[in-house]
């Protein structure tokens, strides 16, 4: 896992590289005008497909659902989606509820663009399109940079439907990123042993606190809520204590003003705060884990996503886990 954190430097740079693969969808996608648009994935993917339907909403103006493959795969309903988008994420390609409704979907009229780590995979063979996640193996249980892949790829897929291009230097900034959030985590000792931790983010860092509540669960095993820090004052605040552990991600470029209101009722109650993202926010006596600093919300939180990823991994090998191949879990899940 530590060590295929440390690809996406490279993986980064193999993706522009391959710029002109993506420009070829994005070209035929603006051709074509389409009505609704679907974001389908599970788990790790499912989180990366939510970052997807930000992008869409906000750069493109697009409502987004988020697909529910029980529909097809358990309740054998058929829906009509005639002019319909389909974007599924899935790292195997294989987990059969996804192919089952991207077939479906196909079949009742939608286009169906596909992101996979494996250009031989049932989803990406369905695909009009394939976007390869160019990860090569992925050999952890718990996904790292895979997910960073679809967090890229879904930002330059959208980037180019807007013909722009992606800042300069993202490579060198996840290779900074990742060096100095290493040793920030490893300073962290207070959050090593915490077993009380909860997770906010809003906007498309939303996307990363749903993938570090996941990504802690599987290493750690231990239970971590994540939360809209919108959400999180509709409720759920209400079970944080004084002993309580959070980490807000709050990438670069980010509105303060939207987050603020929560930060200032979580200060009141617990003086366990850490950062993920920009280090501006981070008030004395609270701990800054690292994060991008370009001043551009999004790609800031896809480079951020190598942050929660180390932290992960710190946090399970000082519980004595193995953060490679957590308990009861395989690398490809297969559901219904």
């Amino acid at each position: 896992m530590y060590s295929e954190i440390h690809e996406f430097p490279r993986i980064i740079t193999d993706a522009i590289a391959r710029a002109a693969d993506i420009n070829q969808v994005a070209s035929v996608l603006r051709q074509k005008d389409f009505s609704t648009v679907q974001v389908l994935g599970r788990g790790t993917s499912g989180n990366a497909s939510l970052f997807l339907k930000y992008l869409i909403e906000v750069k493109l103006g697009i409502l987004v659902a988020d697909a529910s493959p029980s529909t097809t795969s358990i309740y054998k309903s058929p829906i009509a989606m005639r002019n319909n988008l389909l974007i599924g994420m899935s790292q195997s390609g294989k987990s059969t509820d996804l192919v089952e409704f991207a077939r479906t979907a196909i079949a009742s009229g939608a286009y169906f663009v596909a992101m996979t780590n494996d250009s031989t995979s049932p989803l990406a063979q369905l695909a009009h399109h394939h976007i390869d996640l160019g990860v090569g193996p992925e050999l952890a249980v718990a996904a790292t940079k895979s997910y960073s892949s679809e967090l890229l790829h879904a930002q330059m897929l959208v980037d180019s439907m807007l013909t722009q291009s992606s800042p300069a230097g993202l490579a060198q900034e996840a290779e900074r990123i990742i060096a100095d959030a290493d040793a920030r985590i490893a300073a962290a000792t207070d959050l090593h042993h915490a077993t009380d931790i909860v997770v906010l983010g809003r906007g498309y860092s939303l996307a990363n606190a749903l993938e570090l509540s996941l990504k802690i669960k599987e290493t750690s095993l231990i239970n971590v809520p994540a939360n809209s820090t919108a959400e999180y004052l509709h409720g759920p605040i209400a079970a944080l204590k004084d002993g309580s552990s959070v980490i807000f991600l709050a990438p670069t470029g980010q509105d303060y003003e939207v987050i603020a209101p929560t930060v200032d009722r979580v200060r009141a109650i617990t003086k366990k705060i850490y950062w993920i993202g920009s280090s501006e926010y981070c008030a004395d006596g609270e701990t800054f884990l690292g994060g991008s600093s370009i001043d551009h919300e999004s790609h800031s939180c896809l480079l951020d996503s190598s942050v929660l990823q180390l932290l992960a991994n710190q946090l399970a090998v000082a519980k004595g886990l193995n953060p490679d191949a957590p308990k009861g879990l395989n690398k490809v899940t297969l559901t219904r």
